[in-house]
């Protein structure tokens, strides 16, 4: 039986898809096994490698048709991403205790997060092949489940049915809910991001958190990508695509430039053609939390 990954990484010059999205969704848990594997490593994810060494070669061969040039150390980025994620996760209201990944994909950190003890844990994906694997995968390794509960529903994030797919799986939203979106907004054009942050605001009690990446909207010039340029970008997320919800925004960590995170000295990103640093930044939000008008004394 072939791999869910024997089928994608395929392109020599792949172009920005639901198929590239999958098959960045392997190569960032194969860069998150890279990672975890240093010594000074700023996250540790014991689960990535197993969950992609059957599909090393291929990811290999696929990584080396992309740019090389726009960052010597991939894993950095990935390193970085995930654990901006995590700490936000980390320190979210503890009273959030039911959490929602959209493009959820290879993502273990029900397994992994002790900071998920107790929540109930929903990942969103198209690809339900990829959680046919991690499902297997996990079964195989006897991986104790860290979350009180996970469920998996495979749905196109942009298709409608969001909704009914997450109250059909015990979704509350009458209670307050963390929401990530990691590697995700850049792959969705703008109409479609507006329509799905409308229907997590819906589904959002006061309280709610939010964590996003978005890169800067350099990112989605075909001139300058070609094929591999981004669907969606944007130079002010405080101001941007978020704002169409009103939940207080506020970046938590801006690689648009050279800076020390958790130790380590990021060099930016830089694109193919004419070599301009890539911005990018990690946003929270929080819907905020109404409160009773005060009754004047008499």
């Amino acid at each position: 039986m072939d791999s869910p990954a024997s089928t994608l990484f395929q392109e020599d010059a792949p172009q920005v898809d639901d198929t590239f999205a999958e098959s960045m969704g392997f190569v960032t848990t194969y860069l998150r096994a890279v990672e975890s594997a240093r010594q000074d490593r700023l996250v540790n994810d014991p689960y990535a490698e197993p969950l992609t060494r059957k599909q090393h070669h291929e990811i290999k061969k696929f990584m080396s048709g992309l740019s090389n040039e726009m960052h010597p150390r991939p894993e950095n980025f990935i390193a970085l991403r995930t654990r901006y994620l995590d700490e936000a996760l980390a320190q979210r209201d503890p009273r959030v205790l039911q959490v929602v990944i959209l493009g959820a994909g290879l993502d273990a950190r029900a397994f992994r997060l002790e900071c998920l003890r107790g929540c109930h844990v929903l990942e969103v994906d198209k690809a339900g092949e990829m959680f046919d694997h991690k499902s297997e995968v996990m079964i195989e390794l006897h991986a104790p489940l860290v979350a009180q509960k996970v469920d998996c529903i495979v749905l196109g994030l942009t298709e409608g049915g969001l909704e009914a797919g997450l109250m059909g799986r015990g979704f509350n939203p009458m209670v307050p809910t963390f929401w990530a979106m990691e590697g995700l907004i850049p792959y969705i054009e703008r109409p479609g991001i507006v329509e799905l942050l409308t229907v997590v605001d819906r589904l959002s009690a006061p309280g709610s958190e939010l964590w996003a990446d978005i890169p800067g909207k350099f990112v989605a010039d075909p001139q300058e990508w070609g094929k591999r340029a981004m669907k969606y970008g944007e130079d002010d997320p405080v101001h941007g695509v978020l704002s169409e919800i009103r939940w207080a925004v506020k970046i938590q960590a801006s690689l648009g430039t050279g800076a020390d995170h958790f130790g380590r000295q990021w060099i930016p990103m830089r694109s193919p053609k004419t070599k301009q640093e890539v911005p990018f930044f990690f946003v929270a939000a929080k819907k905020p939390i109404l409160t009773e008008p005060k009754v004047p004394k008499e």
